[in-house]
């Protein structure tokens, strides 16, 4: 990402070779992302993963639909992972991966039916670079084609940290490396072709167990709250309720 400093770089690459954990250490919570991408998934789209690390989410689309998946990320190392984890497996679909960065995304990319992130904006330091960013992936899509923003919020994070204080809890604080989206600066901002349909709050329910109710018992136990506890595990199987919690999806559309 041409935006992000040397520090962010070096801390993906050194990220590079932890598998599932690459990403988050939080593997439950990117279950859930994955989840909610697919359900916008089928047969046939020709696919752009942006900030893809080491693959993951394009591995698992690739693995469950006929799919043309070309995943970028701004780490060489996360791409040599990727490459790596993806050698030898088994796809329904076809998956590649380039190195390429967000602003300045280059090379020859045919246009796609879909492209998606995975809290790859919020790395950007300043709104400008991110709304930059958000303009250059509309410009990867066909007329009518679908951007699936799945980043942070600032907002949905500050109505958990709001809860999280009603019941003696700290606040939580965004990474060093992540300026979070702000739903004003979206609402006023310049996106090209692309047209905001509408905002998915799929994290809701899994932030509130995860980072309420288990936080709290965990903190009443004198413990660290486990990301793999049976209350994260049974948010899962949860719809998501309310629009709390700091992940959610932003579904752009191109113009036609």
């Amino acid at each position: 990402m041409s935006g992000t400093s040397d520090g962010v770089l070096d801390f993906w690459n050194d990220r590079a070779g932890l598998g599932e954990w690459a990403g988050t250490n939080d593997v439950v919570a990117k279950r859930l992302e994955m989840e909610t991408l697919a359900g916008f998934v089928r047969d046939g789209l020709r696919i752009v993963d942006v900030g893809c690390g080491n693959g993951i989410t394009a591995m698992e689309l690739a693995r469950r639909y006929a799919v043309d998946v070309t995943g970028i990320d701004f780490s060489p190392e996360m791409i040599a992972a990727a490459k790596g984890l993806s050698a030898g497996q088994s796809f329904k679909g076809r998956v590649q991966f380039v190195v390429g960065e967000v602003p300045g995304i280059v090379g020859d990319f045919n246009p796609c039916d879909l492209a998606y992130t995975e809290r790859v904006i919020i790395n950007l330091p300043t709104w400008e670079e991110q709304q930059r960013g958000i303009r250059e992936i509309g410009d990867l899509l066909k007329p009518g084609g679908l951007f699936l923003m799945c980043e942070n919020s600032q907002d949905g994070l500050n109505e958990l940290n709001d809860l999280r204080a009603r019941v003696g809890l700290s606040p939580i604080q965004p990474p060093w490396h992540n300026r979070y989206l702000i739903d004003e600066e979206i609402s006023r901002g310049d996106f090209g072709s692309l047209r905001l349909e509408r905002v998915v709050y799929y994290s809701s329910t899994y932030y509130f167990l995860s980072r309420i109710v288990n936080a709290f018992l965990a903190a009443q136990a004198h413990e660290d709250p486990r990301y793999d506890s049976p209350v994260n595990q049974l948010a899962l199987r949860l719809p998501s309720i309310g629009n709390l919690g700091q992940g959610r999806l932003w579904v752009w559309r191109r113009a036609v």
